[in-house]
Order: structure tokens, then sequence, then C-alpha cells
């Protein structure tokens, strides 16, 4: 009874440290959605605040589904498109990001894949992105583009969630459809957001004009006193001074963490690691610190030069996959700055770790 009592600890206590881990990535995604929705990017940039909102559903759902991995992958891409959509807030200007292949699946007993077409799904999107999307329908297509993506995702599992990639489908499939309905109305109507012409209005006829004069002659309208004009003499130097961009970094706390008193980066983490390279390459102003620690076990000195290993091994994987050194900082603080508990092993497993830190955002 007593060991039963002691299982059921152990379990507990992981399940509020994975819980921990998970749920704080997704709080950072929702700040970094948040600081994007300050910026104005709902109504100046609703592609890419949309596809962060997305990104960061897909997250939640994920951490639900305790699927640890995969919401700190959503978390990451939740951070990348907010970040993006806040500096297109202040050109005021979008553009589209990539979505993710389509991936080899094979028919597996037991699951019903048929339902889903992901060929059709994107062979859609491909379409509503190459003809004028982003402008006709940008919230539709950024929110469907979020669960495209997640749909590949889970696809791309050994053993793929049968009820996940039927709400991620749903979500897709609806938003596409409305998403494509916008695009062809603006098509078929020759809307500014297609053609990019301003629509003039009619030049009225004489007979019309004669006709607006002796209205406004009946009413006998009172003329309003010309309002003047307020000048402020800000000189030509303020005049010409573009806005600039505030440097305000966005964190995404992406861990990955190591077995004891090894430094080589286990196969579970690699969707993560690949993701934080792809952040990379599609953020040319973003670099990130990379902070190795340790559990307690252990001399400080012995600690500190696993730490910075651990660091170091990661940095290699990055630069591997084509990230520039001069965008990478490593440091290893061994056995300090925990998270969890040193008195079990789930504890020490999560304070041997890696972690990511945005350091620099954008410069002018």
């Amino acid at each position: 009874m007593k060991k039963m009592g002691f299982l059921v600890l152990v379990f507990f206590m992981g399940f509020l440290v994975t819980s921990f881990r998970v749920t704080q990535g997704i709080d950072e995604a929702g700040r970094a959605v948040v600081k994007a929705y300050k910026a104005g990017a709902k109504e100046k940039a609703p592609y890419l605040y949309n596809k962060s909102r997305g990104y960061r559903e897909i997250s939640s759902i994920l951490a639900s589904e305790a699927d640890d991995v995969g919401s700190k992958v959503f978390a990451i891409r939740t951070m990348n498109a907010a970040s993006k959509a806040i500096t297109a807030s202040f050109v005021e200007e979008e553009e589209l990001t990539p979505i993710d292949d389509l991936p080899k699946v094979e028919k597996k007993e037991g699951m019903t894949f048929e339902v889903i077409n992901l060929k059709e799904i994107k062979t859609k999107l491909d379409f509503i992105r190459g003809n004028k999307g982003l402008k006709c329908a940008p919230a539709e297509l950024g929110r469907a583009e979020a669960f495209y993506d997640a749909l590949v995702y889970e696809f791309r599992k050994e053993e793929p969630n049968t009820a996940l990639l039927l709400r991620f489908y749903n979500e897709v499939n609806t938003e596409s459809k409305v998403a494509e309905s916008k695009l062809r109305v603006a098509m078929s109507n020759e809307l500014e957001c297609y053609t990019g012409k301003k629509i003039t209005a009619r030049k009225p006829s004489e007979e019309e004009e004669v006709r607006k004069e002796e209205v406004v002659e009946a009413d006998q309208v009172e003329e309003k006193p010309e309002e003047q004009e307020v000048r402020v003499d800000i000189g030509e130097e303020e005049a010409e001074r573009e806005p600039q961009l505030i440097e305000e970094p966005l964190k995404i706390t992406a861990r990955i963490h190591f077995d004891f008193d090894r430094y080589n980066i286990r196969r579970e983490y690699i969707p993560i690691l690949n993701e934080v390279v792809k952040t990379l390459k599609e953020n040319e102003y973003v670099k990130v610190r990379i902070e190795g620690f340790t559990d307690i076990i252990g001399s400080k000195e012995y600690n500190v030069k696993l730490a910075q290993k651990r660091a170091k091994t990661v940095k290699n994987y990055l630069v591997k996959h084509g990230i520039p050194e001069d965008k990478i900082e490593i440091v290893g603080f061994g056995k300090e700055r925990f998270i969890a508990s040193n008195e079990n092993s789930i504890g020490r497993l999560t304070n041997r770790r890696v972690e990511f830190i945005v350091i620099k955002l954008k410069e002018e």
C-alpha cells in the first residue's frame, strides 16, 4: 500500500513538473500575442496576428494532450509570427510566411485517413496564397495556415491522434473555405484588394449638380466659418524622421533536457531544435543566448563545464543546420537557477536543461 502511494506521489509530482514546463511556454506565447495586439497588429497585420493566435491555440491543445514537445514547438511558432506581426505593424505591410511541406503518410490499420485529403488542402491554400489572399482574406488565411501546420505536425507522428487530426482538419477546412469565398468575390467584382486599384466614385452629371444646388438653397443652410489651420513648427529634421522600431525582446523559453552526466541531444527534442533553426532563419535580426544548466549532483566546477558542453552541443546543432555563429551566444551556469526540486529524479531531470532566450529582436 505504501509502495502504491509512493508511485502515485511520484506520478503526481511528475505531472506537476511537466505541467509547469508546458504552461510556462503557453503563457509566454500568450504574452507575445498580447504584445502584437498592443502594437496594433490586429488591424495593421491581420494575417500574421491571426496566425500567431492560431499557433497559440494549437500549443494549448497539444499541451492538453500531454504533447510537451509539440506544445513547445507551436509556442515558438507563436513568438515567431507575433514578432513578425509587430514589425509589420510598424511598416504597415505584411508578407506571406512559409507553410509546412506535405508529409509522407502511410495508412495504418485502425486509422481513418480517408476523410482528410492533405494534398487537396495544400492546393487550396496555395491558390489563396498565390491570388491576393493576403490582401482579400488575411485573417482567415493566417488561421487556416496555422491549423494546416498543426495537421501536418500530427500526421508526421508514428501514431497520429485521430481526434486531433479531425479537429485540426475542421479548423483549416472552415477557414480556408471562407478565405476562398472572399477571394472569389473580390476576383469577380474586381475589388481593390484584388486589383490593387482604388474604386473611384462616379462623377455627378450637370443635371444632378443643379438639383443639389437647389436643395441647398431651399434648406437655407448656414455656412460654417472656416476653421483656422493650426500649425506647429517642429523643424525639418523632426518632420522627416521616420517611426523607429523600438527593441523589446519577446521571450519564449524553449527547453530541452538531458540524461544524467550527459550532453548529447535526445532524439525527442529534435523537433524543438528544428523550430529554433527555422525561426532564426526567418528573422534576420533575431539572436539567441543558449543557457546550460545541471542538477545539484556533482561539484560546482564540474557542473559548470558540463553545462557549457550542453550549450555548446546545441549551438553546434544550430550551426550545422545553417545558423551563423554570430547569431548565437552560449553560457553554462551549472548547478544554479533550479526550476524544480532536486529531491527526486523527475525534478533533477527538469533541472538538467538548456534554454533559448531571445536577446535581440530587431535593429535599425
